[in-house]
């Protein structure tokens, strides 16, 4: 009960007064529930995630419900991940995710660990189900068909080369960091410098008057 709660209550959100409806692939689970159907309801949610955050915008309860996904399909660790990234984003479900992982990732209660990059679609097509006759007559009859190996050979494509350009653009960002921090140690080194100078200058300018106050005196 408590895992299918975690499916059915969190499943849309409201994003600038557009409303994020329910997949039709959670309604599809709740029709059946295949291990199948659950699959393609993770690769739903992971697909909403990645598209909020490229615009910089997650959306409250889709990482939780992609963690009970997850965690029905036996992903233990990442699950607890996603539940970490919905209390990260949204701290007022850390309540109810507190609950979610107790129930279904015990083992990783005080684990808190957190990624809020892109999810690497690939490799939910690596998570082995099992599947119902009907499902495995339609998978068969799928593989024969040229436009469906053709469409899966695209759609592998497309993530691979949407993989390269994340990664691309996280060397663009961690090499402009990196000069970023460069010149700001340069800088600082810079501005110590002509701070020792200028304490210096300062203490030969007292010395002298310091001597000139002396000899001054002296010939009185």
């Amino acid at each position: 009960m408590a895992t299918m709660v975690g499916l059915l209550t969190t499943g849309g959100c409201v994003q600038e007064g557009v409303l994020v409806q329910v997949p039709a692939t959670l309604m599809q689970y709740q029709h059946k529930p295949t291990e199948a159907r659950l699959l393609a309801l993770a690769h739903s949610y992971a697909e909403a995630i990645n598209s909020n955050l490229q615009q910089q915008a997650p959306c409250p309860g889709q990482y939780a419900d992609y963690g009970v996904a997850l965690a029905r399909l036996g992903c233990l660790s990442t699950a607890n991940v996603m539940f970490n990234n919905e209390k990260f984003f949204f701290p007022n479900s850390t309540l109810y995710v507190d609950v979610l992982k107790a129930t279904l990732t015990p083992s990783y209660k005080d684990d808190n660990r957190i990624d809020t990059s892109m999810i690497d679609l690939l490799t939910l097509d690596t998570i082995t189900v099992r599947l119902t006759p009907e499902e495995e007559a339609l998978r068969r009859q799928q593989e024969e068909d040229p436009a469906y190996k053709q469409m899966m050979k695209e759609r592998a494509k497309a993530e691979r080369d949407r993989q390269k350009q994340l990664n691309r653009e996280k060397k663009t960002l961690e090499e402009k960091a990196r000069r970023e921090e460069r010149k700001a140690q340069q800088e600082a080194l810079k501005a110590r410098r002509e701070a020792e100078k200028a304490a210096r200058k300062a203490e030969k300018q007292q010395e002298s008057k310091d001597q000139t106050e002396t000899e001054t005196e002296n010939r009185q």
